[in-house]
């Protein structure tokens, strides 16, 4: 495939600097682009590699249009560079389309209902009174438990298990390996049991739904709620082995990085954005919009828009001015001993 830069720019509502004839057949980094690439740049940390491509076209914002610039790419200048790349990048790598229908080496439940356009792949499993939607794609070795729902236009990759009555809204991708709908992690410990001392299973009668749009990444675990449900919100992203406990609620649009667990009940609103290895005890309330920065320990509620860091959690610029001031202790230290020393000598005196 090859598209022309003109093309591009009248797609994307941008212009072009230089030369808007010349065609490209993809996409790549600055370092590795060649004249029939089309790369992007807007962090300033690649300003060097920026200045030395030979990439064909480079993606910038206006800001980085006016600056230093390569002198052999043409510039194509949008208001969001990296859109503009993502969109640019679909182009060139469409999804995957596959053959509808459903491998004989599949099990199907004779009271599952899957869509004539779904594809089911060799070794998976749907139960009884699962629903499959339109054009639904069920890679191989997932598993459907009894009275699921998986919407249109849904993709489960290898190895996703959907347990029993979750709801997979459309269009949803779940990457290989993630769990949806375990049990939660509820027991009341009994003192005096049948057989002595003994954490009594709490049964977990809720389920996970999942909303439109979402994106769940490879292992992640999302527990069905104790009572009640777990739910994840229009258009959430979710990355890689993130854990959300029962009965958690995912606000739409929220973004939670890698490595992130959320102890059970804790709500987030609309649009926030978790950190890597962000940890969140039970039964919070997060702020619409709230940003945490990656290790973080959160142990209250956060206001809306708020940003926060550290552990515990605090006021992200208060936090950097106490890693700064942690950088210091050491000087700190002998100060304070050097003035209790000549304190000492005055007292003498």
């Amino acid at each position: 495939m090859e598209i022309r830069l003109r093309d591009l720019a009248e797609e994307l509502g941008g212009r072009v600097i230089g030369d808007d004839e010349i065609r490209v057949v993809g996409v790549e980094t600055l370092d590795r682009a060649t004249p029939s690439h089309i790369s992007f740049y807007t962090n300033p940390r690649y300003k060097k590699a920026f200045l030395a491509t030979r990439a064909g076209a480079v993606i910038v914002a206006e800001r980085h249009a006016k600056g230093e610039v390569p002198e052999g790419p043409s510039l194509l200048v949008v208001d969001e560079p990296y859109l503009a790349f993502a969109k640019v990048s679909t182009r060139f790598h469409q999804p995957p389309r596959y053959e509808p229908g459903i491998d004989p080496r599949a099990a199907i439940d004779e009271g599952a209902e899957v869509d004539p356009t779904a594809t089911v792949f060799p070794f998976a499993y749907v139960g009884r009174g699962v629903k499959v939607g339109k054009r639904a794609v069920i890679h191989a070795h997932c598993a459907i438990l009894d009275g699921a729902v998986i919407g249109d236009d849904c993709v489960l990759y290898p190895g996703v298990v959907v347990r029993e009555g979750c709801i997979i809204g459309p269009r949803t991708i779940i990457q290989p390996g993630a769990i949806i709908g375990a049990d939660g992690f509820g027991f009341a410990f009994e003192k005096n049991g049948p057989r002595g001392p003994r954490h009594f299973k709490v049964p977990q009668v809720g389920k996970v739904v999942v909303g439109a749009d979402v994106e769940i990444g490879a292992n992640t675990c999302i527990d069905r709620g104790t009572v009640g449900d777990t739910k994840v919100g229009d258009g959430a992203k979710i990355d890689d082995l993130v854990m959300l406990a029962h009965n958690v609620e995912v606000g739409p649009l929220s973004l939670l990085a890698g490595c992130a667990a959320i102890a059970g009940s804790t709500r987030l609103g609309p649009g926030v954005v978790v950190g890597g290895q962000v940890g969140m005890i039970g039964h919070l309330e997060i702020g619409a919009g709230a940003k945490i920065a990656a290790g973080s320990r959160v142990m209250t509620d956060l206001e809306p828009g708020s940003e926060s860091g550290g552990y515990p959690a605090v006021n992200q610029q208060h936090w950097l001015r106490e890693q700064a001031a942690r950088q210091r202790l050491p000087e700190l230290l002998k100060q304070v001993r050097e003035l209790k020393k000549r304190i000492e000598e005055l007292e003498q005196r």
